[in-house]
């Protein structure tokens, strides 16, 4: 075998490892949450029920099988509520979830939504939390058996500059959640499973342009995965398994565990753009049609 063909192969091997490996950093999160109490049981005590629906009064138990609660006016039901993060993913730019409350009612239109939680640095450092706060809120009214009849596209998106990935993230959770809650409940005649649907997105395999690492990381063409030292003990820790403390990740718990990004650089905007005209070139002739590459980056204590 000549050296081309062994370098052509071990790279196809690096990247299946590769794959493995992102595949197994972005599992791991979620089944450890898997075996702690849900999202909603941590936020709820902080939340006022009148603050998220006009003429609430509390908020009910928990469901014994799903992370929401009964929204109430004295002993009249007004909906349910919920927390985004139980029901989808909503990493941000940050690398960390972004916590929306929402509440929902009977006839599948929302009655409130609240942006309870973040870590979001361009909230946190340039745009007011209170104009974000406001964004969120405007989604009351917004009809979610409408937005499932329209695959989430049946309503606008009102973007704030500089936070458009932020926005986005927003915007999406709390459509697919509410989505995904009122078919659990019934809820506007919703039921089931949300059909089989084909894709709606492809990627654009003649787009070559150059792109800014600012533009990549905020349009999703890089993404991130952010966890701390405290956050990865926590989540062994609830496994309840006694091997975990004499293990335990050493370091302040505020410390990067590990910050990775990632992206498919058998893109040719993407490729061009991380690799370099030259070792995009490479790539492409190690690849063989049909193969796609990922290339991760990190830092922090977990290489």
């Amino acid at each position: 075998m000549d050296l081309i063909e062994k370098s052509r192969r071990a790279f196809a091997s690096l990247i299946r490892h590769m794959a493995i490996i992102l595949l197994t950093l972005c599992i791991a999160p979620l089944a450890a949450s898997a075996q702690t109490s849900p999202v909603l049981e941590e936020l709820l005590p902080d939340v006022i029920a009148s603050e998220l629906v006009e003429g609430a009064t509390s908020f009910g138990d928990v469901m014994a099988d799903l992370p929401i609660v009964s929204v109430l006016s004295g002993d009249e039901l007004l909906g349910y509520a919920f927390i985004t993060s139980d029901f989808v993913g909503t990493t941000g730019y940050s690398g960390k979830p972004i916590h929306v409350m929402v509440a929902i009612g009977e006839d599948g239109v929302l009655l409130g939504a609240d942006l309870v939680k973040h870590s979001e640095p361009i909230v946190l450092i340039g745009i007011p939390n209170s104009k974000i706060k406001a964004l969120t809120e405007e989604y009351r009214g917004l009809d979610i058996v409408a937005e499932a009849a329209a695959g989430g596209s049946g309503h606008d998106v009102d973007i704030i500059s500089g936070a458009t990935v932020t926005i986005m993230i927003i915007d999406d959770s709390i459509v697919r959640s509410a989505i995904k809650v009122a078919r659990a409940l019934g809820l506007g005649g919703l039921e089931g499973e949300a059909p089989d649907s084909v894709p709606t997105h492809e990627v654009n395999m003649e787009m070559r342009d150059v792109i800014d690492w600012q533009t990549m990381a905020g349009d999703g063409s890089t993404r991130r995965l952010t966890l701390e030292v405290g956050q990865v003990n926590a989540a062994f820790l609830a496994l309840d398994d006694p091997r975990v403390v004499k293990y335990e990740e050493k370091g302040d718990p505020a410390d990067t565990f590990i910050d990775m990004h990632v992206g498919l650089v058998s893109t040719p905007s993407i490729g061009l753009s991380l690799l370099g005209e030259h070792e995009y070139a490479n790539l492409v002739d190690w690849m063989d049609e049909g193969d796609h590459a990922i290339l991760m980056m990190g830092r922090g204590l977990f290489s």
